[in-house]
């Protein structure tokens, strides 16, 4: 595989997917100050300074022998740090991928909102149906796009046309768009 063939594909997945950087980024600060406070604590006690916070030693001490405000501050502490664990592994696990779309192009990478996606093809249903666009809702993602179509009273519309229109417009982007089209057409039509 070429060099400009893998930069172009590492560019179209950096510009669908989201950054988890800023979740790394505090978590690493986070233990990084902890771990600050830990060190400069076993570095006073062991010049015999009074401690910051806590001596590392009473803290041991306590620790083997709780008291009941100890313990309900280790249970705060542990349910903090449950919840923290919890958030980070659904950060790490989730998809994470933003509202776009990869449109192939000889030219280069080219990403759009699947907004416009499901703009096109409300467009294309809106025509083939014979109705305003206003009468005509899509969302795409991924490979489904989903259009909603109200008719004007009196005049049907057929969903297999308004479907093969709608794929023929989202195949003419290229790729995977177009391949699964589901179109609905409310039984109550609207007033032209």
């Amino acid at each position: 595989m070429s060099t400009t063939a893998s930069l172009e594909r590492r560019l179209r997945r950096r510009s669908i997917h989201r950054s988890r950087s800023t979740a790394v980024a505090i978590t690493l600060v986070v233990i990084a100050l902890i771990a600050a406070w830990i060190g400069t604590e076993a570095v006073l006690h062991a010049i015999g300074q009074r401690p910051l916070l806590a001596d590392p030693q009473t803290i041991a001490d306590t620790a083997l022998k709780p008291d009941a405000a100890f313990t309900t501050i280790a249970e705060v502490i542990a349910a903090a740090l449950v919840l923290a664990g919890i958030i980070l592994i659904v950060l790490a696990c989730k998809p994470g991928r933003q509202p776009r779309s990869v449109v192939d192009h000889d030219r280069g990478a080219v990403v759009i909102d699947t907004r416009i996606l499901a703009s096109t093809a409300a467009n294309a249903a809106a025509l083939a149906a014979g109705v305003p666009e206003s009468n005509t809702s899509a969302s795409a993602k991924g490979h489904r796009t989903q259009v909603h179509v109200v008719p004007l009273s009196g005049i049907p519309v057929d969903t297999r046309v308004v479907e093969h229109a709608v794929q023929d417009r989202l195949s003419r982007l290229g790729g995977k768009h177009g391949t699964s089209v589901k179109v609905t057409v409310d039984q109550k039509g609207t007033l032209a």
